[in-house]
């Protein structure tokens, strides 16, 4: 699987932003495999995140360009394991504590809203930032990570079923019994299974 296929089928298939951050870390095949290495791989995955979630908060900025810097880089990161950490938290089930949450907490007191009328008149709810750089950023991923926690169903957050996987998805089917981040993951899943049965069954007796 090239960096290519993996930008246009794997990326953003959690249907949360803040999952869709957890998920840049991936395992391609059995190696663990990072799309955030450089604040490139970050700046395209925004772009393309933003594209995914149009319906993302409108945080108020003052027009700067975004510096996509290293450290900006390297807090992304610091955050996207919190989240992990979050998720596989609930997922497996052992309690959440308050310190587990001290980072959403710091991330969320990077803005606040306030109340702005559009110019038809409608009342609207907008986002302020302190830190133009980052909070343009990880405001939006951490009010998604709240979101989430406070307002998803927990048991609809799974792991990818595939125990070579370790993707995140929210499932929005109807009957909530989606176990698999993609077919193509769970296409794959199926082959090795099927390779082990094979193999079984082919040994002398």
């Amino acid at each position: 699987m090239t960096k290519e296929k993996i930008a246009e089928d794997d990326r953003f298939l959690s249907g949360s932003l803040a999952l869709d951050l957890v998920n840049t870390e991936m395992i391609v095949r059995r190696k663990k495999q990072d799309l955030l290495s450089s604040p490139d791989d970050l700046a395209q995955w925004w772009q393309a995140a933003l594209v995914h979630h149009p319906k993302h908060e409108d945080i108020v900025g003052d027009g700067a360009p975004m510096a996509w810097t290293v450290d900006l880089l390297e807090e992304v990161k610091e955050f996207r394991q919190s989240l992990r950490l979050l998720c596989t938290g609930l997922v497996e089930d052992p309690p959440i504590t308050s310190p587990d949450l001290t980072m959403l907490n710091q991330m969320l007191a990077l803005g606040y809203q306030s109340a702005q009328v559009t110019p038809q008149g409608k009342i609207m709810v907008v986002y302020h930032v302190y830190d133009q750089q980052k909070g343009r950023i990880l405001l939006p991923i951490a009010l998604s990570a709240l979101r989430l926690l406070t307002e998803g169903e927990r048991q609809r957050l799974h792991k990818c079923k595939n125990d070579r996987c370790i993707l995140f998805f929210y499932d929005t089917s109807k009957g909530g019994s989606r176990q698999w981040c993609s077919l193509g993951c769970l296409n794959r899943a199926r082959s090795i299974h099927h390779y082990r049965q094979r193999s079984i069954g082919s040994r002398p007796l």
